[in-house]
Parts: C-alpha cells; sequence; structure tokens
C-alpha cells in the first residue's frame, strides 16, 4: 500500500466494575512519576501518524495535507475515507472545509494534528481507555530533507507527542517508514536523523516515557523486505546492525509472508533475523489468523527473536484510491476483536494496533462519525455504523482498551466483543442511510402484538419518498378492514439499551393520512413489558401507545418522550414500529425518521 499505515505503564489503579463493564480504564498519573520505564513485551501500541495538516494551523506548512491534496477538502478532493467524529475535538483545532454541513447541521470542520491541543487529546484518550502507547511516526519523505517544512512538523508533533506521553502515562517509541526514500538515500536518511534529530535535537530517549526493552530505547523500521519499498537486502541489514551496534532494540516491521518467502524481495531472511522483534504487517489480510501467528511464533521462538503481532479494525480507501467502499468491513468490532483473540490463544502477550489515527484508510481507533448525522451530506464517507449497527465514536477506543487487556493478560480470554456498541449518552441514532447508518435487523415482520383486523400491512426503507434529513425513512402502511380494534406491530431493530431514569426517545415523524397518525415507535423489554404499555407520554402528553394520535398530517413533527421513569432499570431489547386504532377502518401510512435514543 501506498504510504502504508501502521500502526505507560498501566497504573496500578483499580478498574471499577463499572468501567471494566463499558470497556473504560483509568487515567493513569504521569510516566515521570513511575519507577522504571514502559516496555514493548507484554504491551499493545498503537501505531499514531500525527500527520494531518490544515491552512491556518499555525504550521510551517500551512495547508491542507492528508485530508486532500493540498488544497481545501471538498467533494470529489479528499484522500481520506473514515470521517473523525468533530464534536470530539477541540473547537479551537477545527477548520471549515469545502463540503456541505453535516447531517446535523453542524459546519463539516477537520482537524489539524499540530495543536498541542489535539496531540494531547489522543494520549489523553489512549490514556482513559488503556492503550498502553503509541509507535510515533517518521516518515521517510517528512524526514529527508532537514529543516524543511514536512521535517520541522514532523519534529514539533514528535516533540509534543513525547510531552502528551509523559503527561498521560503512555510510552512512546519511534517508528520509521521508509517510504519516499530510494536506495540511494535510505541508509544516510536514516542513520543522520537519529543522529542528528531524534537524539541530538529532540533527546527523545531522553524521556521517562521512552519504551526500552531489556534497557535499550527501541526503535521499529518498517519497509525492509515490501517489493515497493527502498533497500537492498545488504543496506538493510547494514541499518539494522548500525542501529544495534548503538545500544537500540530493532523491531522489523515487515511483509506478512516474511518467513515463507510470498510478498517479500529475495534475500532477505539475514535482514529479518538480524531484529530483535518482527511485526509482520497484517492490514489487507482478512483470512484465519491462527494458522499464521502460530507459525510466526513457533519461528521467532526457534530463533529467539520477540513476535508483535498486527490487528486493526478494519480498511477502506475509496475516496483516496478507489476500491469498494467498506473494503474490508468493520462488522461493528467483530473483525479486530477476532484479530485479538487469535493473539491471545497463540500465548503472545504483546501487539501493535494500525492505527490509532489513521482516517485516511479507515483503520483509526480514534473517535469516527457514526451515522450520516455526522458526515457532509454531499460526499460519501465511512462511519462507525457503516455494518448496519449503530457503533459509537469511542466504541474502538473502547474495544482497544479491552484487546490490550486479554493480550496482555490481565483479562480472560472471550471470544465475543465485551463490551457494548453503545455507553452513551447516544445509544442509539438512525436515519436509516444505506450505507452510513444502523439498518432494521428486520423488516416487515410482525412482533411484540402481530395484526389484528390490517390487511396489506408493510414497514419498509423508503428512499427517495418522505424523509426529514439524507434520502431514506422508516415507512408504514396498511388497511384497517374493520371499524373494529385494529393493529399492526412490526420488529425493526435488535438492540440491548439499558434504561435509567434520563433516557429519552426523539424521531420525526410524517402521517400521511389520518390513520397514520396512530403510528408510533414502541419497545419490547428484555423482561417482555412494553413502552406502549408503560404509561409514557410525550413531551407534550400525549400517551406513547399508538392508540393515541399524534403529529399533524401531512407535516414532519418531532415526537420526544422522556420514558426513563416509566421504565427505568429495564433494558430495550427490540424497537418497534406500531399502528394501532379503533373505531375506523381505512388505509394508514406513516414515516418515521432520526430516531435516536438517549440518556441525557
Amino acid at each position: 500500500m501506498n504510504n502504508r499505515h501502521k500502526p505507560l505503564l498501566r497504573a496500578a489503579l483499580a478498574v471499577s466494575l463499572l468501567a471494566t463493564a463499558l470497556g473504560w480504564s483509568a487515567t493513569t498519573p504521569a510516566l515521570g512519576a513511575q519507577a522504571a520505564p514502559p516496555t514493548v513485551k507484554n504491551k499493545v501500541y498503537a501505531g499514531y501518524q500525527g500527520w494531518f495538516n490544515a491552512a491556518g494551523d499555525g504550521s510551517p506548512l500551512n495547508n491542507w495535507r492528508h485530508w486532500s491534496r493540498g488544497t481545501q477538502p471538498s467533494p470529489g478532493n479528499q484522500t481520506f475515507e473514515l470521517y473523525p467524529d468533530m464534536s470530539k475535538y477541540p473547537a479551537s483545532a477545527r477548520y471549515q472545509t469545502g463540503y456541505a454541513a453535516l447531517g446535523n447541521g453542524q459546519p463539516a470542520t477537520l482537524f489539524s494534528s499540530y495543536p498541542t491541543a489535539v496531540v494531547d487529546q489522543h494520549f489523553q484518550w489512549m490514556s482513559q481507555h488503556g492503550i498502553d502507547g503509541a509507535a510515533i511516526q517518521r516518515f521517510g519523505s517528512d524526514v529527508s530533507t532537514p529543516g524543511s517544512a514536512n521535517a520541522q512538523v514532523r519534529n514539533t508533533i514528535t516533540s509534543r507527542a513525547r510531552d502528551a506521553a509523559e503527561k498521560y502515562g503512555r510510552g512512546f517509541y519511534v517508528e520509521y517508514d521508509v517510504s519516499g526514500l530510494t536506495d540511494a538515500n535510505v541508509e544516510q536518511v536514516l542513520t543522520r536523523d537519529w543522529t542528528d534529530v531524534v537524539t541530538g535535537q529532540l533527546h527523545l530517549t531522553d524521556s521517562p516515557a521512552y519504551a526500552r526493552e531489556n534497557g535499550k530505547p527501541v526503535v521499529e523500521i518498517w519497509g525492509f523486505g515490501f517489493p515497493d519499498r527502498p533497500g537492498t537486502a545488504a543496506q538493510a541489514e547494514r541499518i539494522v546492525r548500525w542501529f544495534k551496534d548503538r545500544g537500540l532494540y530493532v523491531i522489523g516491521g515487515v511483509p506478512r509472508e516474511w518467513r515463507t518467502g510470498g510478498g517479500s524481495k529475495p534475500g532477505f531472511a539475514p535482514v529479518y533475523r538480524a531484529f530483535d522483534m518482527i511485526s509482520p504487517w497484517m492490514v489487507g489480510y482478512v483470512g484465519d489468523t491462527n494458522g499464521l501467528l502460530t507459525g510466526d511464533r513457533d519461528a521467532l521462538n526457534a530463533t529467539g527473536q520477540a513476535y508483535q503481532p498486527v490487528i486493526y479494525p478494519g480498511f477502506a480507501w475509496s475516496n483516496w484510491n478507489g476500491g469498494a467502499r467498506n473494503m474490508i468491513p468493520r462488522r461493528s468490532g467483530d473483525f479486530m476483536w477476532e484479530q485479538a483473540t487469535s493473539v491471545r490463544r497463540a500465548g503472545v502477550p504483546q501487539a501493535f494496533i494500525a492505527m490509532f489515527d489513521e482516517y485516511d484508510e479507515g483503520t483509526a481507533l480514534a473517535p469516527g462519525a457514526e451515522d450520516s448525522s455526522q458526515v457532509p451530506t454531499n460526499q460519501y464517507f465511512l462511519t462507525t455504523s457503516a455494518d448496519g449497527k449503530y457503533v459509537s465514536s469511542d466504541f474502538y477506543l473502547r474495544l482497544a482498551g479491552r484487546a490490550t487487556r486479554m493480550i496482555t493478560g490481565l483479562d480472560p480470554l472471550v471470544t465475543t466483543v465485551p463490551i457494548p456498541l453503545s455507553a452513551g449518552p447516544v445509544f442509539f441514532r438512525t436515519s436509516v442511510e444505506q450505507g452510513t447508518d444502523a439498518q432494521p435487523t428486520w423488516t416487515n415482520t410482525p412482533g411484540g402484538g402481530g395484526t389484528t383486523n390490517v390487511t396489506g400491512q408493510s414497514l419498509a426503507v423508503a428512499t427517495n419518498e418522505d424523509n426529514q434529513i439524507g434520502s431514506s425513512a422508516l415507512r408504514i402502511r396498511g388497511t384497517a378492514s374493520s371499524a373494529a380494534a385494529s393493529h399492526a406491530y412490526f420488529q425493526v431493530f435488535d438492540v440491548n439499551i439499558p434504561v435509567t431514569a434520563p433516557t429519552k426517545l426523539q424521531y420525526s415523524f410524517l402521517p400521511k393520512d389520518a390513520g397514520g397518525r396512530n403510528v408510533s415507535v414502541d419497545f419490547v423489554m428484555t423482561d417482555g413489558t412494553t413502552l406502549r404499555d408503560s404509561a409514557a407520554v410525550t413531551t407534550t402528553g400525549a400517551d406513547m401507545h399508538p392508540g393515541t394520535a399524534k403529529g399533524t398530517v401531512g407535516s414532519w413533527t418531532r415526537i420526544q418522550s422522556d420514558f426513563g421513569s416509566a421504565l427505568n432499570g429495564k433494558t430495550i431489547d427490540k424497537i418497534l414500529v406500531g399502528y394501532d386504532r379503533s373505531g375506523t377502518a381505512g388505509a394508514f401510512t406513516a414515516y418515521i425518521d432520526d430516531l435516536t435514543i438517549t440518556n441525557s
């Protein structure tokens, strides 16, 4: 892949039962207070790109980088796939783009990695969620020309990452990516940058947060052996020996097939053997990792080398290099968790997560836009809910923290994702936009009350008909065949949402006829009780039972119910849409859009 994107001590603080259940970890004190430096063995690090810039960010570049090809990002002019959840970034670090507003009406902005506040926020998230540290990327294309704007930006962000790692008790180490270099300069650039900048100017290895293994400062070199990366076998081995001769512990970021020879330049076996630790690049691989992991583990055990497997959340780059949207789906966390369980089964107590902030290829752990409400309305972007379930923007941070605990042996092996898809305050939201939002688990499926005296009943996602935002909405319709009591209830979403006193329901509602006013969102709880029979009311006093007419024919209305007090302590098992009416026969049609459940 072009511009490959890979990618402390854990505090001796007790993690509360609630935090463990939600996948949170307690924030740790500054590493300067710790007795020993962080290691890479028995730890999980995330690759940290730190490569986004924006015009007006105060950097020497003062231009857009990595979000686009050097000009303001706008429809068709972007080089990233996953839109960030910008509500999580400091307001001072948000820069206006050329996109239309987000689905929620907020301006479409993007952050720069340059401000201290952004780097600080990233490491605070690592600490909050229990990710051990970061491999700070130094790209050959940035550092090949000392004093250039690219080099200055890279050095400043690296310094700020060091400061943030110390502040939040995370480990870090330098990871060189040889992309952008050539056979003619790779040796000179790496050795000069380490001598003149990393240790000579920035003094990174003097930091108490700098990772050491067996007392040696850690450095990683990524790219040797890849057919499309620089360095002959002789050069690569000489460079690895140069770093080791200076007392460093050297990790090799190598091709996935380093051991079998596929996908690797010939003659690199001595180079791979020279590394202290091997970290094969797995991004793009979707097969069963168990065999690869055990084969690598056994081969490295035999040579006395250590092993750092790579895991990642998912992958796509349709906005940059083409290919399918959502090319390697995250599967609502299942994809990454399966990789983490393979690492644990193999008995390897460390790993590398690719990547922390890689929005370009959609591998970021950092908060991503959740759904159509958080992406521009005039350009496709990947969201965390793209696989059809509502997934909160912080889910992959929480999941990475739990993966860290399982891989390093602090938690037992579990084969299914052990945390909820959302820990609030938004527990569910959808406008049923295809490819970005949560989709119905069932369509046209009776449930939670069935059907009586109704014919032609159906529930579906309707596109380009009537909708409040986006282009889609839920549509329910049918015909009451009798003036006697009639009803039709449909199961729509399979959820697991705890209800507390502040929990609220909101949705946009459009009845197309008088019968449509007797359509309403309903819940079935895990104990079999329902929202409609709970005596919950809307904020205007209407009973939430569909038998109480709501809305205005032909107009969108926002329905809200502060139902938490009526169902406090229970858990929503299914979200329904139901019609219920007595005394009148005839057709009914209604649309529901922008459905949200929150506890704030």
